[in-house]
C-alpha cells in the first residue's frame, strides 16, 4: 500500500476520537453554566402585583415640587425624645401631626437627621424587621428617588402615586429589588450587604413646614404585612395646627 494511503488511513481514527472527546467536554460546560440559577429579581408586573394598592397602576403624572418653609415661619419645636412616646401615639414635625400604627415599635432615632424611628415587626417568614424613619427633605424630590434607586442593586425605577390629604401634596413610592443594606448608611467606608427581594415603602409630604420623608424598608413579605397600617398612617396626615 502506497505510504500516502497508509498514512490517511490512519489519521480517520484520530480524527473520530477528536470529535468524541469534543462533544464530551461541551456536554460539561453546558451542565457546568446550568448548574447554579441565579436570583432573578421580580419583574415591574410581578411588583405590581403586591403593591400599595395606590400602586397598582404605574403613574405618570409630575412629581409635587417642594414646599418651602414660609419665611419668617417660626422654627419647630424640637420633638421629644422616643422615650416620652406610647407606641401609637400622634407625634409633630415640621408642621405635620401623624399617628403611627399599633403594633409598630417607637425607637430612639439612630441620628439627628431622623425625627422618628420605628421598627416594623418581621412577617413569621422574614429574617429581619422592617423599618420607618421621618426625616425632613432637602433637595428635589428626583434627586432623591435617584439615590433611593441607588440603595437597589438593580437601579429599579420606582412606582409612583400622587395624591392629596388633608390638602398636602403626597407622593407614595415603592421600590423592589435586592436591598443594599448599611446599617450607617451615609458611611462611606462600610460594606453593604445584598438583601434580596426587598421593599422600599415611602410617603414623601409636601408639610406647612417642608418636605418630610416617611421612608420604611425591609423584606417584602414583611412589607406587606404593615401596607394597610402604612395606609392608615398615611391617612392621618394633617396640619399640626389648623
Amino acid at each position: 500500500m502506497p505510504f500516502k494511503n497508509r498514512m490517511f488511513n490512519s489519521l480517520i481514527p484520530l480524527r473520530a476520537a477528536l470529535n468524541v472527546c469534543a462533544v464530551f467536554l461541551g456536554l460539561i460546560v453546558s451542565s457546568c453554566s446550568d448548574s447554579s440559577p441565579q436570583h432573578q429579581p421580580p419583574s415591574p408586573e410581578e411588583a405590581r402585583g403586591s403593591a400599595h394598592p395606590a400602586l397598582k397602576a404605574k403613574v405618570t403624572t409630575p412629581l409635587p415640587r417642594p414646599v418651602a418653609a414660609p419665611a419668617g415661619a417660626q422654627k419647630p419645636a424640637t420633638a421629644p425624645a422616643a422615650a416620652e412616646y406610647k407606641n401609637g401615639e400622634e407625634f409633630e414635625v415640621m408642621g405635620l401631626k401623624a399617628k403611627p400604627p399599633e403594633g409598630w415599635l417607637r425607637q430612639k432615632p439612630a441620628n439627628r437627621m431622623r425625627k422618628a424611628q420605628f421598627k416594623l415587626p418581621r412577617a413569621d417568614s422574614d429574617e429581619y424587621d422592617g423599618e420607618l424613619t421621618v426625616i425632613p427633605a432637602f433637595g428635589g424630590m428626583e434627586a432623591n428617588l435617584q439615590r433611593w434607586r441607588a440603595q437597589f442593586k438593580e437601579g429599579p425605577e420606582p412606582l409612583i402615586n400622587n395624591r392629596k390629604v388633608s390638602g398636602m401634596d403626597v407622593s407614595i413610592v415603592q421600590i423592589d429589588g435586592t436591598y443594599l443594606y448599611k446599617a450607617r448608611p451615609m458611611d462611606p467606608g462600610e460594606t453593604a450587604q445584598e438583601r434580596p427581594d426587598y421593599r422600599v415603602l415611602a410617603a414623601i409630604v409636601q408639610a406647612p413646614g417642608g418636605q418630610v420623608f416617611f421612608k420604611s424598608f425591609g423584606p417584602r413579605s414583611t412589607m406587606e404585612k404593615w401596607q394597610e397600617a402604612f395606609t392608615d398612617m398615611v391617612d392621618s396626615f394633617g396640619p399640626a395646627r389648623e
